[in-house]
């Protein structure tokens, strides 16, 4: 590809992007001023809150694409730039992390194994400080695994190629495994923040005259802090379908980034993995969409004006669709980048594919939706604290 299709195309996606978020904040602005929407996303603070969250998402990414996306792409990177990274993105996340414990809990307690007899009189506390701790101990399981990793590596006790082979696999099966106990934890967090109304999957949701669903009546009984809900079809219903979306996003920003820094990777290879990523996301999208939403109809751009009366309902709209926007334009991406690689391939190399500007723009993008996806976080909590 010519460098001035580079360009071209690269000039093109930010006029996107930027007209994008342009138009998403008028309309926040609008929606303040005429629906009576809380000013959620005003002050310095705020900012700073969602790009800790934004931070620790992607960091999450970085290291699912460390493992399981150098693993997907076939890609030999060495493995003290993998151990190293490693160490740098579990540092951010300890601090992302740690910041989230306090202040981005489901709970109105900070969620700790040493105050569960307080937080028992919580609905919901000890429950979900359990399945909070089940992340926390995966997570120190991949630190002192990657410890034992550079230990092995600095001692020189076995071969890099083995070794690398050992940290991709096992550190892949580990994200994967914490990217499951994640989905449970923000299905708790939901649990959590709505009780004594029904998760929203099960119609405790709001509707123009307020919120509706199944509501627990209250006959002196103490808060509920137990696991039944995991015995439900719905809850795994649930948590599958954040898992997958979680993982597609994880493959699609990881994987990317991963290209790009520890390639060259096979052109076909990349493709078809942020295909399946891409894919991953649209379809645990669409079903996310009609079970995880909070209101009564699905936050598409053209159910706005029956959303817009609704407490958020504009704002949490808008910003979906911005996603949605900025999805498409990955996949708009990936498409041309496919159809340009075919054609490269019938031109028997005298016209070679340059995957590094379709890497570059699709990584732009996919950072892009993350920070939406935090700030549409920030508004879902905030419905639910109403609920």
């Amino acid at each position: 590809m010519s460098p001035r299709v580079c360009d071209s195309l690269l000039r093109t996606l930010f006029l996107l992007v930027g007209l994008s978020l342009l138009t998403s904040t008028k309309a926040l602005g609008h929606d303040v001023a005429q629906h009576l929407d809380p000013e959620l996303l005003t002050g310095w603070r705020t900012w700073l809150h969602l790009t800790i969250q934004w931070v620790h998402l992607v960091a999450f990414a970085l290291w699912l694409g460390l493992t399981a996306g150098v693993l997907a792409l076939g890609i030999k990177p060495r493995l003290e730039a993998l151990l190293y990274c490693s160490w740098v993105l579990f540092l951010v996340s300890l601090a992302t992390g740690t910041y989230n414990m306090e202040w981005s809990a489901g709970i109105s307690e900070t969620p700790s194994l040493f105050l569960l007899p307080l937080l028992d009189r919580i609905p919901y506390g000890v429950t979900y400080t359990v399945v909070l701790a089940v992340k926390l101990v995966l997570y120190v399981a991949a630190v002192l695994f990657t410890l034992v990793m550079t230990v092995l590596h600095l001692g020189r006790w076995m071969g890099e190629e083995r070794l690398r082979k050992i940290f991709v696999i096992s550190g892949a099966a580990l994200a994967v495994l914490i990217t499951l106990a994640a989905s449970v934890v923000l299905f708790y967090h939901e649990v959590a923040d709505v009780w004594p109304t029904a998760i929203h999957s099960l119609g405790g949701v709001v509707g123009p005259e307020g919120p509706r669903g199944q509501t627990i009546m209250g006959q002196n009984l103490p808060p509920p802090n137990d696991f039944q809900l995991l015995t439900s079809r719905a809850a795994w219903m649930d948590i599958g379908v954040q898992w997958v979306h979680l993982l597609g996003f994880g493959l699609w920003l990881g994987g990317t980034a991963a290209a790009l820094v520890f390639g060259p990777v096979s052109p076909a290879r990349f493709l078809l993995v942020a295909w399946i990523a891409l894919i991953l996301q649209v379809f645990s999208g669409i079903i996310s969409m009609q079970r995880w939403t909070p209101f009564y109809l699905p936050p598409y751009v053209w159910n706005l004006d029956g959303l817009s009366g609704i407490r958020f309902g504009r704002s949490y709209t808008l910003f979906m669709g911005t996603k949605h926007f900025l999805v498409m334009a990955a996949i708009s991406l990936i498409t041309i980048a496919t159809v340009q690689y075919l054609k490269s391939r019938t031109t028997l190399g005298t016209n070679p594919f340059n995957l590094q500007p379709f890497a570059a723009m699709s990584l732009l993008l996919a950072l892009a939706t993350a920070y939406i996806m935090i700030i549409v976080l920030l508004l879902h909590e905030g419905i639910d604290h109403a609920l």
